[in-house]
């Protein structure tokens, strides 16, 4: 920011910096420093003060008309700075109605410490907010940092891996990338591992410039509550039993910045992960016999909190599987069906025990099975689980049960591409079930859209939407509200609407139902079609970096739509690049995904890009790899697609 307001300065504008903090978080201090420094830039200048009404303004509302009069007078350029505005959320609802009644000509730049997110401001003004990310690295820089220091030899990958695992944190990132060059063993070892005493210059650097710097109970606190993930007064004190978390919360966020509140409400606070990893780990040296006490303590207050996802990962890092299980029989539906929690489930897996037959924890299991290419698994759970549900006693349950079992085998012809098959058994399952929840419902429906769009049946989607969108949102079903954008995203994209495309996506960030950004599976849907959409528009500059997380996501969980569309764009990227090599390489990857889970479109689509790659070379090795039209999924619903797409 600071860099920002000399740049301003140097270029003539009249500037002011003000510190939220320093004026106690009145407005009218605010007010008066800001028209301070205004009259005393403009006097700097050789001019006199502006020929405006002498009275100071006192509130921030009046400061805006004051501005208004100065720049209708003299066409004066102002920027203003304002500092340390992210511990008070009462004075930033104030200074949030001041930049809407501002001059549109003020230019504003707000540096804050939290994410209290002006919402108000995105629609109507220009606002540059720098926050504490600003510090870290990006990609392009980490690479820079990387490629500029002598000694360094590490590969582009690695390096993505560990900016990815510092996130920019320029110190810790430069150590890693040392260490790495030095030992490629080591290199792996710290990309996947947790941080350890062994990572010694790691361990030596925070130990120096965070643990050194601190006060012994502030020390303590932070060891203590490292192992609690996002940290909360309430859940630290009852955890611990004390009731002094509010008071070392208020000390590592606001005078150390080590703590960083969620959101503008400042009840919950997090550790940057690999500071949380390095104080985790002094936990285990210093405290390690209460490690497993204190964690069904968290799960318990978890628990009462409403938080299952939570409670269930402490109970089982307790050790208490009976616990855990208990818990996940009353939420797995709620944590698989509604929040779309695939990549969790899948760790729990690992963890409960085969001999656990709770109905619900095995639809969870199946559930995050056919999203992640594995319906071979999910269709032995799902035998299982008809198996157990023919014993149930309860009509009610045993029905349910059924619907589950249903549910999950339509939706799954449909991620296993089986796309004809998957509409035939949706629609039943509506006709069978037109009286079961509404989750259930809003899965049934939503991919039924999903279908849709897949097919191009645009008339048919825009009616099923309608319908679904109205359930999903009664339903509060995010994971359903996230494929439902994805499906419709996609269907504006495949008939040419790409700015419609762009501004769908663009609502769909921003809706407070679906949270996308809650639900990982979502947000990288909608990356995918990001990025669809700026291969469609010839935008492929820039993205390079984001593509290998999209290709790692769609090669555990992609669709065959999205598979496509992502190891498409990266093969552009690498051809417009000058790598024909990588690009071939990657369409060819494409194949063996699609032989490895029997999904011949893939198959077919990988050959037509393949061939577009290799007709540059000459006709005759083209043609070889084209797919012949007598192929059965030139019979499909995609038929006129794909024969659209061959015949270019």
């Amino acid at each position: 920011m600071a860099q920002f307001w000399a740049n301003r300065r140097q270029g003539g504008a009249y500037v002011a910096w003000t510190s939220a903090k320093e004026c106690d978080y009145n407005p009218r201090l605010l007010a008066e420093r800001i028209h301070a420094q205004i009259v005393a830039a403009y006097r700097a200048t050789g001019n006199d003060p502006p020929p405006l009404p002498g009275a100071v303004p006192q509130t921030l509302h009046a400061l805006a008309a004051w501005l208004q009069e100065l720049i209708d007078q003299t066409k004066s350029i102002i920027l203003l700075c304002f500092d340390d505005i992210g511990f008070h959320p009462d004075l930033t609802d104030e200074i949030e109605d001041f930049m809407l009644t501002a001059p549109a000509d003020v230019e504003i730049v707000a540096a804050t410490t939290a994410g209290i997110g002006f919402a108000r401001i995105a629609a109507r003004r220009q606002l540059r907010e720098v926050g504490t990310d600003a510090l870290a690295f990006s990609l392009v820089e980490a690479n820079a940092v990387a490629r500029g220091e002598p000694g360094i030899l590490i590969s582009e990958p690695d390096i993505h891996l560990l900016w990815k695992r510092t996130l920019g944190w320029a110190e810790p990132l430069c150590l890693l990338l040392q260490a790495a060059s030095t030992n490629h063993a080591t290199a792996g070892r710290l990309v996947v591992d947790r941080v350890t005493g062994r990572d010694s210059d790691l361990d030596r650097y925070f130990r120096s410039a965070i643990l050194a710097s601190l006060p012994s109970d502030v020390r303590e606190f932070c060891i203590r509550a490292s192992i609690l993930g996002v940290i909360s007064a309430d859940y630290f004190n009852h955890v611990f039993n004390r009731g002094d978390g509010a008071y070392f919360i208020e000390k590592l966020s606001a005078e150390r910045m080590l703590l960083t509140p969620q959101d503008r409400t400042q009840l919950c606070y997090e550790f940057h992960p690999l500071l949380r990893e390095f104080l985790e780990h002094r936990f285990a040296v210093e405290l390690h016999g209460l490690k497993s006490e204190l964690f069904a303590r968290a799960a318990q207050w978890q628990r009462a909190s409403g938080h299952s996802r939570e409670s269930i990962s402490l109970y089982l890092r307790a050790g208490d599987l009976d616990a855990a299980a208990e818990v996940a029989s009353t939420s797995m539906i709620d944590i698989a069906l509604r929040q779309g929690e695939v990549d969790q489930i899948q760790l729990w897996r690992r963890s409960f025990s085969e001999a656990v037959s709770d109905p619900t924890i095995i639809v969870g299991s199946a559930w995050a099975q056919i999203f992640s290419h594995d319906q071979k698994q999910a269709a032995a759970l799902l035998t299982e689980l008809r198996a157990l549900s023919a014993g149930l006693s309860d009509e009610t349950a045993r029905r349910r049960t059924k619907w589950w079992c249903d549910l999950v085998a339509a939706i799954g012809e449909a991620t296993a591409d089986n796309l004809a098959e998957s509409r035939r058994q949706c629609e039943l399952w509506i006709k069978l079930n037109g009286d079961a929840d509404l989750v259930s419902r809003g899965a049934i429906l939503t991919c039924l859209c999903f279908i849709a769009a897949s097919e191009r049946r645009f008339d048919d989607l825009e009616k099923l939407s309608i319908e679904a969108s109205a359930v999903n949102i009664v339903a509060d079903h995010r994971y359903a509200l996230g494929w439902l954008h994805s499906a419709i995203i996609y269907s504006d994209i495949s008939r040419g609407n790409m700015q419609g495309a762009a501004e769908r996506l663009r609502c769909a960030r921003n809706d407070n139902i679906a949270q996308i950004n809650a639900t990982p599976f979502s947000a990288n849907l909608l990356e995918i079609l990001e990025l669809e959409l700026r291969y469609e528009t010839n935008q492929l500059d820039g993205i390079a970096s984001r593509v290998d997380n999209i290709l790692d996501f769609v090669r555990q969980h992609g669709v065959v739509d999205f598979l496509f569309s992502a190891f498409r764009t990266a093969a552009a990227i690498a051809n417009r690049e000058g790598d024909r090599r990588v690009a071939s390489e990657l369409l060819w990857e494409a194949r063996l995904i699609a032989r490895e889970c029997t999904f011949p479109r893939l198959d077919v689509l990988a050959r037509l890009a393949l061939a577009n790659l290799l007709v540059l070379d000459g006709p005759d090795e083209a043609i070889a790899i084209l797919p012949a039209q007598s192929e059965p999924v030139f019979q499909t619903s995609h038929g006129p697609c794909l024969r659209a797409m061959r015949s270019r």
